[in-house]
């Protein structure tokens, strides 16, 4: 009985040290790695036209900004976008009958565009609904933080903070 017990003694000894003769990362070198592979999802999201930017905060151009607590986004996938996010601020005309105040639709993206800054990304398209013109400026970091820009002919512009996602699989 001696014999098992010193045995498995041991053997527990002898696999704890090992253990702990492999070499460890430190707390910087994970999250290295971990932005490294966040920026190239980010990028990858980016060129293949398919993201999803939940949309956490709003400015509007009169006043403070606004905490989103519900799930507002915009969806872009190829050259379509699924837009659904409120609008603060003076409308200057709405359709008749036009009860949706904020941009919540699902339309064609028209001239999409995507360049590469300093430290980030900037996509740009353009919406064409009716009688409302929409330009849509992705302002996005390395790390998929992102300022949305939109400026409409019938309404004051407005901003939104939030970040870049990969879409939902349905």
């Amino acid at each position: 009985m001696k014999r098992i017990i010193l045995t498995t003694f041991l053997l527990f000894s002898f696999l704890t040290y090992m253990n702990a003769q492999e070499p460890q990362k430190s707390r910087k070198e994970r999250r290295a790695e971990k932005q490294e592979k966040r920026m190239e999802e980010v990028e990858k999201l980016l060129k293949s036209k398919e993201f999803l930017f939940n949309a956490t905060h709003a400015l509007p151009m009169g006043g403070g900004s606004i905490y989103l607590n519900y799930s507002y986004d915009v969806e872009v996938k190829g050259d379509t976008v699924n837009s659904y996010l409120p609008f603060y601020g003076v409308a200057y005309r709405l359709d008749y009958g036009g009860r949706d105040a904020g941009f919540d639709f699902t339309e064609p993206a028209e001239e999409y565009n995507m360049e590469d800054e300093e430290n980030g990304y900037r996509v740009e398209f353009e919406i064409d609904k009716g009688m409302d013109n929409l330009n849509y400026t992705f302002h996005i970091s390395e790390l998929g933080y992102a300022t949305l820009n939109v400026i409409s002919t019938n309404r004051q512009a407005i901003s939104y903070y939030g970040r870049i996602e990969a879409p939902e699989e349905e």
